[in-house]
């Protein structure tokens, strides 16, 4: 499934497939604009099926009712709601349009990368471990950004190739990013989310 979404200050084109033999992926994700930022996140539930699907829909719930909070409380409530769960993995960016600022608070090894209209790239150091409840320790990194800055977010089910770097051009579209990731990526034993966003203004 690939999703587009115009979001005015920000296009993201968004691919999600459940492991192979799944009717259900333990991913999740979810987008929302409003009139200050635009926020997105990319779960992934530990293991696969049903009970990581739970876990995933159940930190996106959270992000649904709450965007309006700091990405670092956000994950604490995350974090509440995922007691007695198989626990998740998460990655959360927030869009300030009057700051020029995107927050991004992480657990785990939902991998996120940052390409700036110069062409250089930035990838945020990832925090160790996994949301399922237990006290833990969130570190949010603020990364300035301008218009056509390019993101790319992405579960463990994609086998990232560093030829797929070239592909993030401030010259294409969302769309077209993740049409030919896809088309090159390799097969996955793992339920596979990613989510490409480009700044507009």
């Amino acid at each position: 499934m690939i999703e587009h979404q115009d979001l005015k200050e920000v296009d993201i084109s968004i691919y999600q497939i459940a492991k192979k033999g799944n009717w259900c992926s333990g991913d999740a994700f979810y987008t929302v604009r409003t009139d200050n930022y635009v926020l997105c996140a990319v779960a992934d539930g530990l293991g696969s099926g049903e009970e990581a699907m739970d876990a995933s829909e159940a930190a996106m719930s959270v992000i649904k009712r709450d965007h309006d909070l700091d990405t670092e409380t956000l994950m604490e409530k995350c974090n509440q709601v995922l007691w007695g769960t198989r626990g998740v993995v998460i990655t959360i960016l927030k869009l300030d349009f009057q700051s020029g600022i995107i927050e991004y608070t992480n657990i785990g090894n939902i991998t996120c990368t940052f390409y700036e209209p110069s062409g250089e790239m930035y990838r945020p150091v990832p925090t160790r471990g996994y949301l399922s409840g237990k006290k833990n320790k969130f570190k949010t990194q603020r990364i300035p950004y301008e218009k056509d800055t390019i993101f790319i977010i992405y579960s463990d089910g994609l086998i990232f190739d560093p030829v797929y770097h070239s592909i993030f051009s401030k010259n294409e579209v969302p769309r077209r990013m993740i049409g030919q990731v896809v088309d090159l990526m390799k097969d996955s034993n793992d339920d596979t989310t990613i989510l490409v966003g480009k700044v507009n203004r």
